[in-house]
């Protein structure tokens, strides 16, 4: 049995779809059983709990051997996924899968990668069986940083080599159903490193009209986030990233989707094709 924390996102959803697609059992920690069986497969085994109760994360554990670990960006992402850490080992689960993030490093300028970095570090100190995924950008975040018909990015002529969350969501699956991934820290990304620029032109040869990337400042970032009830630390992380973004920070490729999977990474170009509809509903408000 698998349980998958952090169900209902974007890649925890998937990762729940892709088990149930290889016949394999899981278990979805969730805290709304409705939100879950809205997003999730009707068979889904749910536990009800919360990070911050560890008894709930207990019982979710009973006759678990493998866990796919992913909280929500929080400022208590430390103590929630420690919380879970702990009660694993207590649990003598075999297997842990941590979705962490690209460059996790305790001198990062983002706290989300020293936060990252942090759970890492107790991962590899466990007596767990441990695989690390470092994902850089995600192909669905632009679903969500579209105005209405409008790219706005303050990354400037940075080239980000975005990945497929649904990818993810398939090396992590591979590495809790196959053998040879303990000890492994695998970085993914898509295929090849775009300019926004690039990718506009791409959301727009897709739609069939015209999406301009918007070249704006890290601050109107940070405010846009903040104005929507981003949490403040976050939203500066984000302002921040979206620099590094403009110095290359993500302008790398690496093999490690293709070499887990057996199957290349998807293109910003099948994405599109496969969201158009969102695109287009995106298109519409302007």
């Amino acid at each position: 049995m698998i349980l998958v924390t952090g169900a209902t996102g974007t890649v925890g959803s998937e990762v729940v779809r892709q088990l149930a697609d290889k016949g394999e059992p899981s278990r979805a920690f969730v805290r709304s059983p409705a939100t879950a069986r809205h997003r999730l497969n009707e068979d889904v085994e749910l536990a009800i709990g919360e990070l911050d109760r560890t008894e709930t994360i207990t019982a979710a554990l009973r006759g678990v051997d493998r866990v796919f670990l992913l909280t929500r960006q929080d400022h208590r992402q430390v103590e929630w996924e420690e919380r879970v850490i702990d009660a694993a080992t207590d649990a003598q689960v075999a297997r842990v899968v941590k979705l962490s993030v690209f460059r996790a490093d305790r001198q990062s300028p983002l706290q989300i990668a020293r936060q990252h970095r942090q759970v890492e570090e107790k991962l590899e100190q466990s007596n767990l069986e441990v695989t690390i995924i470092r994902p850089v950008f995600f192909m669905q975040n632009l679903l969500t940083m579209m105005r209405p018909g409008v790219l706005a990015t303050a990354a400037q002529d940075g080239r980000v080599a975005m990945v497929d969350a649904r990818d993810v969501a398939a090396v992590a699956v591979t590495a809790l159903t196959g053998n040879g991934h303990a000890g492994k820290t695998y970085t993914l990304t898509g295929p090849e490193a775009l300019t926004f620029d690039d990718v506009a032109t791409a959301l727009s040869q897709q739609l069939g009209t015209t999406i301009p990337h918007m070249r704006v400042h890290p601050d109107a970032v940070r405010d846009a986030l903040q104005a929507a009830g981003v949490a403040t630390w976050f939203a500066h992380d984000m302002a921040t990233l979206h620099g590094m973004l403009a110095a290359g920070y993500e302008d790398v490729t690496t093999p490690d989707v293709l070499a887990v999977t057996g199957r290349p990474p998807r293109t910003l170009e099948q994405f599109a094709a496969d969201v158009a509809g969102s695109l287009a509903a995106k298109t519409e408000q302007r």
